[in-house]
């Protein structure tokens, strides 16, 4: 007995505030106007405070679809506003003592656009049928009953058509929203793989570069120029074998250990998880400060799988002691 209710229409502020100011105001002043025609005027102050509390009520800041529990207190205290009927005169025309079935009535509308249709249907055929009941019982007829409340009926029913019609339109908007955000986001993916491809162009540019041109340039291959393309193969191995920490910064003192004979190793577990960019800095700043620490040995870089308490650790060999730094994700 719920419906998707507006979010974009909540029932809370200041001006639902003055709306409920001016429904209490009107139904005080037409409830005390019609009080000479109430045969207990006492009961229907107490069909006012109910009245007016459920208004109250149905305002709050809340939830949508409007709370269960607050739901059923509403339509509870409809349901003895509505009981004031019996307190209405056998004959003739009640006049404005009738006013407590648009006052319901306009309390359950209200609970109609906070999203419990359902609930108000129920409140509205309580209202109906203790009208009717009352009404048989004093000699008016079924009929006549019906007739008190068919025009509150009228009301209730456009209101629930109108909050379906908004409930369909917020549905649609939603979805307008998610494709939007599915594109946004296709985009950003996109961009973001395409800087990431244009960063590992520009990594391979600035390795393969000057070993390209010397091997186009050169009339004669040194044995200084073999060992600068060994150095680049193992840069370019780098890349492959661990993308995510062979950032410029790494490989360029990967290049500088390897030059002074330090076995370098640089690997990548994480298999594409993602590394935000404040801990890739701290790991690059600490994988570089033992690159260039190193004098002898080994020094092994490794990012390691996701879960892990530690986002990447470091490992320094130099034959006589070993360091080993565990870096954390935060």
């Amino acid at each position: 007995m719920t419906s998707s209710a507006p979010s974009f229409l909540r029932l809370t502020g200041a001006a639902t505030t003055l709306l409920f100011g001016l429904f209490a105001v009107t139904h005080i002043a037409v409830a005390l106007y019609g009080l000479p025609q109430d045969t207990v005027p006492a009961l229907t102050l107490v069909a006012l405070a109910c009245i007016l509390l459920a208004g109250y009520l149905v305002t709050l800041p809340a939830e949508e679809p409007f709370p269960l529990r607050l739901t059923l207190v509403v339509v509870g205290l409809t349901t003895l506003g509505s009981l004031n009927a019996w307190n209405l005169p056998d004959r003739g025309w009640p006049g404005w003592a009738t006013w407590h079935w648009g006052a319901v009535s306009f309390v359950l509308f209200l609970l109609t656009l906070r999203g419990r249709p359902g609930w108000t249907w129920i409140g509205f055929g309580i209202m109906t049928g203790l009208t009717i009941v009352w009404s048989v019982e004093v000699g008016r007829g079924a009929a006549a009953g019906i007739g008190f409340v068919i025009r509150s009926a009228a009301l209730v029913l456009v209101v629930w058509l109108f909050s379906l019609l908004l409930s369909r339109t917020r549905r649609a908007i939603r979805r307008l929203q998610r494709i939007e955000l599915s594109r946004v986001r296709s985009e950003a993916a996109a961009t973001a793989a395409l800087e990431e491809q244009n960063t590992r162009l520009e990594q391979l540019r600035h390795l393969a570069t000057p070993a390209l041109e010397r091997l186009l340039l050169a009339e004669r291959i040194t044995e200084d120029d073999r060992q600068a393309f060994a150095l680049v193969e193992a840069g370019l191995r780098d890349q492959l074998r661990a993308s995510n920490l062979a950032t410029t910064r790494v490989t360029d003192a990967a290049t500088r250990a390897r030059a002074r004979g330090i076995d370098v190793s640089l690997l990548d577990d994480r298999h594409g998880a993602e590394v935000s960019e404040s801990v890739r800095e701290r790991v690059e700043s600490v994988v570089v400060e033992h690159l260039d620490a190193a004098t002898a040995g080994r020094v092994v870089a490794r990012l390691l799988p996701e879960g892990r308490d530690s986002v990447a650790t470091v490992l320094a060999s130099d034959g006589e002691s070993t360091t080993r730094v565990a870096i954390p994700e935060e």
